[in-house]
């Protein structure tokens, strides 16, 4: 484990450089309230004037994929049985070469925020990789590497956690699933926002200020065999802006998977 003062986690995707005047859009399609993946659902890639350009349809993850080419901005739009349909504005290239969004479903009908970035970047390969390089060289937080992982063959990706300054990881390895917070003076402690290949896992429910955070446990959705890197940052001056929103004064958490680092 290598501390830094303060710093968040970034996890490797290794992505195939685009052509020259080529964006690429990944993302995926979530149930706003559950958080859960939603398979086949109908995605399109819509022109500025509303024209077809592509469309395809999700798989069992919510993941989809677009290669754009000769436009300079496009919608994603997302139907689904039962869901209400969802578009999201205008994505402006501006020389960008990657994209990766999520959009989300509301089974409801309630009016949604049509778009959440997660991240972009203008580097055509590698992209996660220098991220978490660059984000590794500020020193402003705690990383744990592939190495320290190897190094540790901890049973639980939790184990990884016990021993960061500033973690409270309550429940044991076996049973009931440990929860990690932030500790704070007072001795309330705050749940850390979790996010898993640049994914938010634990949403605050609904969306609504002042309701805690949709449970989630790491353990039941990363094993270590399957870490590539963790960030982990403790308060608000510290995280990066991939990862900073109005809920994240408790801190933030960055798992970045061998899978999700692969084509």
């Amino acid at each position: 484990m290598r501390p830094r003062s303060l710093s968040p986690l970034f996890l490797a995707l290794i992505l195939a450089a685009p052509a020259a005047g080529q964006v690429r859009i990944v993302g995926r399609v979530v149930d706003d309230l559950t958080e859960s993946p939603l398979g086949q659902a109908q995605v399109s890639l819509l022109a500025r004037d509303g024209s077809l350009l592509s469309r395809t349809e999700t798989g069992e993850d919510g993941a989809f994929e677009f290669e754009v080419q000769r436009a300079s901005a496009v919608r994603i739009q997302a139907r689904r049985l039962s869901y209400r349909a969802n578009t999201t504005p205008l994505l402006y290239f501006d020389g960008r070469k990657f994209f990766q969004v999520e959009v989300r479903l509301d089974p409801d009908a309630i009016l949604l925020a049509p778009l959440e970035v997660i991240a972009w970047s203008e580097l055509p390969e590698n992209a996660l990789h220098a991220g978490f390089t660059q984000r590794l060289a500020t020193g402003l937080g705690t990383y744990i590497t592939r190495e320290d992982v190897e190094k540790r063959n901890p049973m639980f990706v939790t184990d990884l956690l016990r021993d960061v300054p500033g973690l409270v990881v309550t429940g044991s390895g076996t049973g009931s699933r440990p929860v990690v917070q932030v500790a704070r003076s007072l001795g309330s402690n705050c749940a850390t926002q979790i996010y898993v290949d640049g994914f938010l896992m634990n949403r605050r429910i609904l969306g609504r200020r002042g309701m805690p955070p949709a449970d989630f446990r790491i353990d039941d959705a990363v094993i270590p065999a399957s870490v590539e890197g963790i960030e982990i940052y403790r308060g608000l001056g510290t995280i990066p802006p991939e990862f900073l929103n109005p809920d994240a004064e408790c801190g933030v958490i960055a798992i970045w998977t061998r899978r999700g680092g692969r084509q």
